[in-house]
């Protein structure tokens, strides 16, 4: 009966670890290390005639970016009903980045051919030039 009690026990709490031990693997492999992104102005929609910024929603955000691909995850912090979701994304060679959180938006200069992850905690952006997704 012990050994019946420890299994029905065990299961969940594997589970539990196995969701812990992801969440904290996807934290640490995209807390991306770099410079920061210079904040720049706006950009006039009338340069962007031919072929305006590409523009999606992930998370409740709006992000645009001018050239390349994008990758994004929404990482957790914290324990049970502290949980704190987030969201980080990389991109291959955008040379500008939006983000839109609320009424704010604020655009980030990554220069043409540089890879830049775009982390948006609590509704406020940063940017660092780097990261590892090759699209």
């Amino acid at each position: 009966m012990i050994a019946f009690l420890m299994l029905v026990v065990s299961v969940p709490l594997t589970s539990i670890y196995a969701t812990w031990a992801d969440q904290r693997a996807m934290r640490s492999e995209w807390a991306i290390k770099g410079p920061p992104c210079p904040v720049v102005a706006p950009p006039d929609p009338a340069k962007f005639e031919r072929q305006p910024l590409k523009v999606f929603q992930y998370g409740g955000v709006s992000f645009s970016r001018r050239f390349g691909h994008v990758s994004c995850v929404s990482p957790s912090e914290g324990v049970l009903s502290a949980r704190v979701t987030y969201r980080v994304c990389q991109f291959t060679a955008p040379a500008l980045v939006g983000v839109g959180a609320g009424e704010n938006a604020t655009y980030f200069f990554t220069g043409v051919g540089r890879k830049a992850t775009v982390t948006v905690r609590g509704g406020e952006p940063s940017c660092v030039v780097g990261g590892w997704f090759a699209g």
